[in-house]
């Protein structure tokens, strides 16, 4: 096919076709696909910007060599200019975002390490205090405990929906809130039973001589309600 055959089977097309379809319109939609201007495309393809002009307006088609820097230029092929396909290809990406469902994998990590921390501190501070009996052993899972509650706001941060908040909130609550009920009902009942003297990490009857053991039924019996109260709300939340 001869440069004026083809010029004549295009002005053809174009009268046939709605802008889309047309070469001019592929043209012009490669390029604001690509975000730039009718310049910058003049630029790449070594033409003025009127003759780019004049090409998405139908006013005047490429010739056979800037159809091929068009082509190599978008990545596309020249049966791609000249005929059309299905569907235009997607223009390279400068930079790509992680999909929803992997962020949303990423977010349930924040929520698994500040779990981590929670119960990992809890059992560290119980067997340090087994040990020892001092109070420090208590602080140090208030400190674990703490440093999962950064995590977990952390990973709230990276929620953009409040909805999608709400739900990392509750998975967070329906798994650490028997560890965290533990560790703030021990500390009120060892400061309660020992006059502020000791505080442990756990509702324990070290040290407390079974005086008030009234006491130490009662806060167990706290925890578990508190415990399933919290737990079910939010599975039953969750499942909504």
């Amino acid at each position: 096919m001869n440069p004026t055959t083809m010029d004549v089977s295009i002005s053809r097309e174009n009268q046939t076709r709605t802008p889309e379809t047309t070469l001019a319109g592929r043209i012009q939609q490669l390029r604001r696909q690509r975000g730039i201007s009718q310049e910058e495309l003049a630029g790449a393809v070594k033409v003025s910007r009127q003759a780019v002009s004049k090409w998405e307006s139908a006013q005047a088609q490429p010739e056979l060599e800037k159809l091929l820097v068009l082509s190599d230029f978008f990545q596309v092929s020249t049966d791609y200019l000249l005929k059309g396909e299905p569907t235009a290809p997607e223009p390279p990406s400068i930079t790509t975002s992680s999909s929803p469902s992997a962020q949303g994998r990423g977010r349930q990590l924040f929520i698994i390490n500040a779990t981590l921390f929670n119960y990992i501190g809890l059992l560290l501070g119980w067997g340090l205090w087994d040990y020892w009996q001092l109070s420090i052993c208590a602080m140090l899972s208030v400190a674990m405990t703490i440093i999962g509650a950064a995590v977990l706001a952390v990973g709230l941060n990276t929620a953009p929906e409040a909805q999608e908040r709400r739900r990392l909130w509750r998975s967070f609550w329906c798994w650490n809130i028997w560890p965290i009920a533990q560790l703030a009902l021990g500390l009120l009942y060892s400061a309660l039973s020992t006059g502020g003297q000791i505080l442990a990490p756990v509702i324990s009857h070290y040290y407390f001589a079974w005086a008030g053991i009234g006491l130490f039924v009662f806060f167990w019996g706290a925890w578990l309600i508190i415990c399933l109260s919290v737990w079910r709300n939010c599975r039953s939340k969750l499942n909504q």
